[in-house]
């Protein structure tokens, strides 16, 4: 097992990053420079997308902070002790800041509330324009790191989880085929582990999304993609729902040739999807010669038939068709096509997005 380095990339792009805002300011001549550096580690995301909504953050809550200092200051100072003005001072910053959908920049407005009431108390008129523009500086220092220097990217990471989540539902299909054909199953602790993983992907992939977004212009491509995510989203979990399925149902018995028909036809059809999903991963997101690289549909087809043809074979087969029927059978069978209309439902509407 491999020990994590002591320095990563990240660590020297914030080092970076709060040097270079530091100098600046003092270069600059501000008074207050170390509300740069605090600024460059707040703002400082794990990715371009991530840095971005939290220095648009971080920027609102200094502005709401000092907007509500200075005015809670000059109305409320002399009329009140300090702890009851400082006290409804954070109160309305905390509700202004819920009313504007801050996050994270509320606290920052909390800290600007609290400094201004008791430190800068005296020279407010100064020190919070200073304020203000020493984080400018610090957030605008943290965007340029983050996209200039080894850059993260949300849109990337999203892509990248999207292929592999397609590759995993592949191989997780290929197994159920290979399982089938041997009337065997996995251990509960095995496929308890492997449904997490797949779950686990999906949280990510969605987790991604809103640092994603950011990333996205509002052009033609962006509009596209934000479709696609919403279709995608749709496929990940209606297949999980069709896998958690599968795991939770019995091995079939292979004690008939209809069964054993019927076995082959269903692994050939979790063979067949899981060589669409491989395909998918290759061109997702696609572009304009997509039609062309999805075109042949003949092993899907060709499953489907084989499968329909076995599940008619059943009906001259008493011991099959009692196999069929029964509760497990029939959500066996359930799950096959849904499996089915799932790809061919999302395929088609992947190529109508172009």
């Amino acid at each position: 097992m491999g020990h994590k380095p002591l320095i990563i990339k990240s660590d020297l792009r914030l080092a970076l990053a709060v040097g270079l805002s530091a100098g600046l300011l003092i270069t600059l001549g501000l008074p207050y420079p170390y509300y740069g550096p605090m600024a460059v580690g707040a703002a400082l995301g794990g990715t371009l997308g991530a840095s971005r909504i939290a220095s648009i953050q971080r920027m609102q809550g200094t502005l709401l902070g000092g907007v509500i200092v200075f005015i809670s200051y000059s109305t409320l100072a002399q009329a009140v002790p300090l702890p009851v003005g400082v006290g409804v001072a954070l109160a309305s910053t905390r509700l202004f800041g819920g009313a504007l959908g801050l996050l994270s920049g509320y606290k920052v407005a909390g800290l600007v509330v609290a400094m201004g009431w008791t430190i800068h108390a005296g020279n407010l008129d100064s020190w919070i324009p200073y304020r203000l523009v020493d984080t400018l500086v610090g957030v605008l220092v943290a965007l340029l790191v983050v996209g200039a220097f080894w850059p993260s990217r949300a849109l990337d990471q999203h892509g990248a989880i999207s292929k592999q989540l397609l590759n995993d539902f592949a191989e997780a299909f290929r197994e159920r085929a290979q399982l089938l054909r041997r009337g065997d199953e996995l251990n509960a602790d095995t496929r308890i582990t492997t449904r997490n993983q797949l779950l686990n992907k999906i949280v990510q992939i969605q987790a991604k999304r809103p640092e994603a977004l950011v990333e996205l212009g509002e052009d033609r491509t962006g509009q596209l993609l934000t479709r696609l995510w919403d279709l995608e989203e749709q496929l990940f979990s209606e297949m999980i729902s069709i896998y958690r399925t599968l795991l939770r149902l019995p091995p079939v018995p292979h004690s008939s040739p209809a069964l054993q028909k019927l076995v082959g036809a269903e692994a050939e059809l979790f063979d067949a999807v899981s060589a669409r999903l491989e395909l998918w991963s290759k061109h997702w997101p696609g572009g304009s010669g997509l039609g062309r690289i999805l075109a042949d549909q003949s092993s899907l087809h060709l499953s489907q038939e084989r499968l329909e043809a076995a599940e008619a074979d059943v009906f001259d087969d008493p011991a099959a068709m009692a196999v069929l029927l029964s509760s497990t059978g029939g959500r066996r069978a359930m799950a096959c096509h849904q499996l089915l209309n799932v790809v061919a439902s999302f395929e088609d509407a992947w190529l109508a997005t172009f």
